[in-house]
Order: C-alpha cells, then structure tokens, then sequence
C-alpha cells in the first residue's frame, strides 16, 4: 500500500503566534522520512476566500506562506478544516495510488482533526503523529483547565480505533525498521 505524508497549515501566520519549535522539528523530520523513502508529500495551506472569516489567512495576507521548503511537492488550498475540502487532495491521492495517509501539521484540533476523519471516511487508511501536530490555542481559549490539546485529540483519535495515532519514534519504530 502506498503512502502519502499530508502536512497541513505550516504557514507563518501560525507559527508566528507562539514558538512551535520542537513541533516543526518533528514535522520536518518525518517530512524527511519520507522524502528518504521516496514517498509522495503534499503541502496544504488554508485560504480565506472571504475577508469577513479570518484576516489572519484571508486570500491576500503575507502570513499565507508556507515556512519550509515545499521543495517539489505541491501545494494546495482549502478554506475549511478538512483538507478533502480541496476535491484535488482525493484525485492526487488516486493518482499516486496512495492507501495510507500520514498527517503532521495545524491545528490539531481543527485542521488534523477533520483531515484525518474525512480521510479515514474516504477509505485511507490514517495515520496521525501526534507529536508532530500543534494548535494556537490553549486550555484557556476553551475555558478547559489543564487541557492537552494534542493529547486529549490524539486520545479521542486511537481510541475510535479507526485512526492511528502515533508519536514519532513510534512511527519510527513501526514504518522504518
């Protein structure tokens, strides 16, 4: 079965908004991985079409682009949290006969949230780096004291038992040895 690595969101008007360190550096790790693998990687980015939603990714902002070298992998946009959104992303994923699709990026509980229940619903086969997935907000911005965000979604995710959900040395340990 093929596999696709999808890293969703690394644009600077997110990573600008708190220091995302050790996330990127494991989502640039895995981007490596696969890159090491010659597997396929596809950057999406979120777009405002309509400046009434977000002025932070409205269509024309400077913060759009994406942080790292996207290299020659293509690059999508979706104006919704699940990057299915962008009927592309199925089509590429076809074309590149991809069952197995890898997520690293943001937000967590948003962006991978909804990428990696659409994708599991379009019959891939779905694997989430937790540790490699980061949000902007906090336990405070949902009024949750002492909320993980990446671990509480994480959680939820493995336990659904239809979606894998994995820290980075376990992907390590399981898809490279």
């Amino acid at each position: 079965m093929n596999k696709a690595l999808i890293v969703l969101d690394v644009q600077y008007g997110i990573t600008s908004m708190k220091d995302f360190t050790a996330q990127l550096g494991k989502i640039e790790a895995v981007i490596a991985d696969f890159e090491q693998q010659h597997e396929p990687v596809i950057y999406m980015k979120h777009v405002d079409y309509d400046q009434e939603g977000s002025s932070l990714f409205y269509k024309d902002a400077a913060n759009l682009e994406i942080i790292m070298s996207t290299g020659q992998y293509p690059v999508m946009e979706k104006s919704k949290p699940s990057a299915f959104s962008n009927p592309e992303l199925k089509i590429w994923l076809h074309e590149h006969q991809v069952g197995h699709v890898f997520i690293v990026g943001f937000n967590m509980e948003y962006c991978c949230l909804f990428t990696a229940i659409t994708a599991e619903h379009e019959g891939f086969k779905v694997t989430l780096i937790e540790d490699a997935t980061g949000s902007v907000n906090t336990a405070e911005t949902y009024e949750m004291p002492g909320l993980d965000i990446q671990d509480f979604v994480g959680s939820i995710l493995n336990w659904s038992n239809c979606i894998e959900v994995l820290y980075v040395d376990e992907y390590k340990e399981m898809y490279r040895i």
